[in-house]
């Protein structure tokens, strides 16, 4: 898995997307407050909710799960 920004204003990379979608973050929104801050401007709403989606897809059964 490559690593990459995903928010630049508050440093929210892959791994921290993914985090937060372990523990049910499903839009973009439910991120930034698992991450303890919120948009600054925004223009990553698009790229967290794409890696969430792909993280969605990876972890079918976690997903299941809850």
């Amino acid at each position: 898995m490559e690593i990459m920004i995903h928010c630049v204003c508050n440093n929210i990379n892959t791994a921290k997307v993914d985090a937060a979608a372990a523990q049910g973050a499903e839009r973009a929104k439910d991120v930034m407050r698992a991450c303890g801050t919120k948009f600054n401007c925004g223009q990553c709403r698009v790229s967290i909710n794409e890696r969430l989606a792909q993280w969605r897809a990876l972890n079918p059964a976690l997903e299941a799960a809850e």
